[in-house]
């Protein structure tokens, strides 16, 4: 299971967890060799909904991004260049972003006192988590007092940034300034607040869970996380299906369905009330993951509600939800 997607193609909240998390476990230098081969060009698939007076295209995004990488192609350019109005999961680039995330880090995300993730976990479980911390040169002083679900945002945030991979250079956080100085109708489908509701909301089993499976695939992760952005990079929705939703369904089915089906619904609700009250052209910017898939991402969803739905900038492209 990928459990790095979550803040690469899953959450927004990745920016404003970027400032917080190094500084609460006290990050040290990073890596000068980053781990994942990343490309220089991408072309993020996208898709096309309409009715008779409306197109929206939505774009599958990456949160976080090496900042050589050339991803604004045309068809990209001119879906944003025509919008009157762009969608974003979360505004993580707020004033008060960082400082609500790092609140609700500090107020929610450790243990009780005398508490600690080695006391919870089993001893091969937490000598990993140990070697992990150290790995990315992470105090393992501050990961054991961590509750497991902030450990496990801690160190995915830490392994992505330690690759080259920056907030900034993400196509939410790039789009959305430039959609602001453009004087854009800029729109959000979610607060801060209720994205970290999505982990401090889980139940301590399944954020335990969450963390154990992540020690014990931790070997694997750079060859998973290289395959996914890969798989982002080339617009490739049946990888990109298969490598963040099909392992979460199966290993993490609340985190699934808290994560994706529920959220991607209230999407699908917002939007279709957009299409059926208002006319002209709108760029709806989420994570990947929220466009691939069955019958719940979010282009399926709509197609359902009897919108005309095809992938955008695709010679040949199916008339379908997904081309997956």
């Amino acid at each position: 299971m990928n459990h790095f997607k979550t803040a690469a193609i899953g959450l927004s909240i990745f920016t404003a967890l970027s400032g917080a998390a190094p500084a609460l476990a006290q990050a040290q230098p990073l890596p000068a060799e980053p781990v994942v081969a990343a490309a220089e060009t991408a072309t993020p698939a996208m898709w096309r909904v309409a009715d008779e007076d409306s197109e929206f295209i939505l774009l599958g995004t990456f949160h976080i991004l090496p900042p050589s990488l050339q991803w604004r192609n045309d068809d990209l350019s001119e879906a944003f260049d025509n919008a009157e109005t762009i969608y974003f999961e979360v505004d993580a680039t707020a004033a008060d972003a960082q400082a609500k995330t790092l609140n609700t880090v500090m107020t929610q995300g450790f243990n009780p006192k005398d508490v600690t993730l080695a006391s919870m976990l089993d001893r091969a479980d937490a000598q990993k988590l140990q070697e992990i911390a150290a790995e990315l040169k992470l105090p393992y002083a501050a990961i054991d007092t961590m509750r497991p679900w902030n450990a496990f945002l801690t160190l995915s945030v830490q392994f992505i940034i330690n690759q080259g991979f920056q907030p900034g250079a993400g196509v939410d956080h790039v789009l959305l300034a430039d959609a602001k100085a453009a004087g854009k109708d800029v729109r959000f489908f979610e607060t801060i607040e209720e994205q970290l509701a999505f982990f401090t909301g889980l139940s301590p089993e399944v954020e335990k869970d969450l963390l154990v499976i992540t020690i014990r695939d931790w070997d694997k992760q750079a060859d998973a996380f290289d395959e996914l952005f890969t798989a982002w990079a080339t617009g490739d929705t049946d990888l990109i299906d298969v490598n963040m939703n099909e392992d979460m369904r199966e290993q993490a089915p609340e985190v699934y369905q808290r994560l994706i089906v529920d959220r991607n619904a209230a999407w699908a609700e917002m939007l279709d009330a957009e299409l059926k009250e208002q006319s002209g052209k709108v760029m709806v910017a989420v994570g990947a993951a929220h466009l691939v898939g069955g019958e719940f991402s979010v282009p399926a969803l709509l197609k359902a509600k009897g919108y005309e739905v095809s992938r955008y900038g695709v010679e040949d492209a199916p008339e379908a939800a997904n081309d997956n």
